[in-house]
């Protein structure tokens, strides 16, 4: 799937869940791995004609907004690389450990929050490692609300 912030290319769908149904069309919530997401309405009656898809409509899911937002602010963070201030990395890891805590991880698995805080806490790791570790874990926290 095309995102339609980012532009160019095709994204990963990470996670995907159907949001709205009727007796004419699905209407799903597509996550990409780019931290956007998107609804896309799918027909569901076969008419025989070609099929009419309507443009992906911004995501209005509040239940993983705030994930996604922190995702897209994680990726811009981890593309700065060492420009990334430590200001700005503290104020996205307090966000990250709050949106964090509280959602479930996979059966068998850590919890998020607890995985997260280890990866923060990291002395063997840089800012910009940290920051790509806490962007999985916000990639696995889109999985387990889906």
């Amino acid at each position: 799937m095309e995102c339609k912030t980012c532009g160019v290319g095709d994204k990963v769908e990470i996670a995907a869940k159907i949001t709205g149904r009727d007796a004419a069309e699905i209407t799903r919530c597509s996550r990409l791995e780019c931290g956007h997401a998107w609804h896309v309405a799918i027909p569901t009656i076969d008419t025989g004609l070609p099929l009419e898809v309507a443009e992906p409509a911004r995501c209005t899911c509040g239940e993983i907004a705030t994930v996604n937002g922190l995702l897209v602010e994680g990726r811009l963070h981890a593309a700065l690389g060492k420009d990334l201030t430590e200001d700005v990395y503290r104020r996205w890891l307090e966000q990250v450990l709050q949106a964090l805590d509280g959602i479930p991880a996979e059966i068998g698995a850590p919890s998020l929050i607890h995985s997260a805080t280890l990866a923060a806490k990291s002395q063997t790791t840089g800012m910009s490692e940290k920051t790509s570790d806490l962007n999985k874990l916000l990639g696995r926290a889109i999985k387990a609300v889906s």
